[in-house]
């Protein structure tokens, strides 16, 4: 290496290690909406939606460790939370499309929809949303299997004002609203009213499986139903059955509406901690970037000024050549205190984060709800407010029957041991 050569790695290097990255802006994303019917559609066939809240998917050693928790940016809180809310989103997108009927958010087991749709948080952060959905119909016919969603945070949405709060992850929910209908599209309308029967028949198969289960069948194999023979018109006991439904797409509508209400509750300070995330994120990718290049650069600088050569053969270059050595030299110890410096604020970044993340609680309110003058008061888990609701629907519906029916097994219409007819 020539003289020429290091005075010109030495003294630039010192130099270059003093700036920081330039990080490239994103472009704005288009504003995605999904599909809108244009004409009716036949009451037979307007099929109801019922969407689970999503899976949180919080692995077991993020729960149990708060550490990992930091690392793989999952903190248990929030996705709970974010299990309900984004539910809710998607809710908010089909019943805008007029495509469907009524579209409901509901607790895991509630099966009684004409399609029901599952999912299962991936990735969520105020940069990036991914889930994995699958969407069934009553007949038991996969539309969509375990799909994968997602996208990048559109930040206009994280400027005040912007878009009436438009969901910075709006276009993921678009997307999904456009497969399902995709795959509803794909089927005609005969088989778009076949499920709505089904429907009908394995909520009744629920209450009197004795009485129904000779109206449907079950595949084995593919575990899909099928419409054997349907009841009469005038049939009363699937008169009372379709008043005990009713009765439950009120109760139902009462926990959709709960989650409403706590999705309108959590829109600001989660679409406030998603923008905190997002800018925790910019910062800390900057900072850990600026730290690698800063200590990479000062490394090299420090190393130029080892090798500069000692060869002079007048004092005026040796001034140089020992000028040139201890600025690289000191410019590159600078370089490298500069790097750890940053790794030090983006753990700062980290420890803000978390102050954030640990401000959500997600508990379920206690749910009074008032069935034939009783009045009711649900407490636990949406799931197990659900739950007693159905059992105490049983009981009312035996009272009002007569019939002893065996306990609830989720729409199953396999024949019951015990025998019942019309009280």
């Amino acid at each position: 290496m020539s003289r020429l050569q290091s005075l010109w790695i030495a003294l630039p290097v010192a130099t270059l290690v003093a700036s920081g990255c330039v990080v490239k802006e994103t472009r704005p994303l288009p504003v995605l909406q999904a599909a809108q019917a244009t004409t009716e559609i036949p009451a037979d066939q307007l099929l109801d939606v019922g969407i689970h809240i999503f899976d949180p998917a919080i692995p077991k050693e993020v729960e149990d460790n708060p550490d990992l928790a930091d690392k793989t940016r999952i903190y248990p809180d929030i996705r709970k939370a974010e299990a309900r809310y984004i539910a809710m989103q998607l809710r908010d997108v089909l019943e805008g499309t007029g495509h469907w009927g009524a579209a409901r958010v509901v607790p895991a087991s509630v099966e009684s929809f004409d399609v029901t749709v599952n999912g299962r948080i991936l990735e969520s952060t105020g940069a990036t949303l991914r889930v994995a959905v699958t969407a069934t119909d009553a007949t038991g016919r996969a539309w969509i299997k375990d799909q994968e969603f997602g996208g990048s945070a559109d930040t206009r949405a994280y400027k005040d004002g912007y878009g009436a709060g438009r969901d910075p992850f709006a276009n993921v929910y678009v997307a999904i609203a456009d497969a399902l209908l995709a795959a509803r599209n794909a089927r005609p309308g005969a088989e778009l009213a076949n499920i709505r029967r089904v429907s009908e028949l394995r909520f009744a198969a629920d209450f009197a499986p004795v009485a129904f289960s000779q109206y449907l069948a079950k595949n084995a194999k593919t575990g899909e139903y099928h419409v054997l023979r349907l009841p009469a018109a005038d049939d009363q006991l699937m008169q009372r059955i379709y008043q005990i439904r009713e009765r439950d797409y009120g109760m139902i509508d009462t926990v959709s509406e709960n989650y409403a209400a706590f999705s309108e509750r959590l829109q600001e300070p989660y679409t406030s901690w998603r923008r905190y995330t997002y800018d925790e994120i910019t910062a800390e990718e900057k900072l850990k970037a600026q730290a690698r290049n800063r200590m990479i650069l000062g490394a090299a600088a420090v190393a130029a000024a080892i090798f500069v050569p000692d060869n002079c053969n007048s004092a005026t270059c040796s001034r140089a050549t020992s000028a040139a050595r201890y600025g690289a030299g000191a410019g590159g110890v600078a370089a490298i205190m500069s790097g750890y410096r940053k790794g030090e604020e983006a753990k700062i970044h980290v420890e803000s984060l978390k102050e954030i993340s640990g401000s959500f609680q997600s508990e379920a309110a206690p749910l009074v709800v008032d069935v034939e003058g009783r009045t009711l008061r649900l407490t636990g888990t949406a799931e197990e407010q659900y739950a007693e609701w159905r059992r105490l629907l049983h009981e009312l519906y035996r009272e009002e029957t007569g019939l002893v029916p065996t306990a609830p097994t989720a729409g199953s219409p396999t024949p019951s041991t015990q025998a019942g007819g019309v009280g």
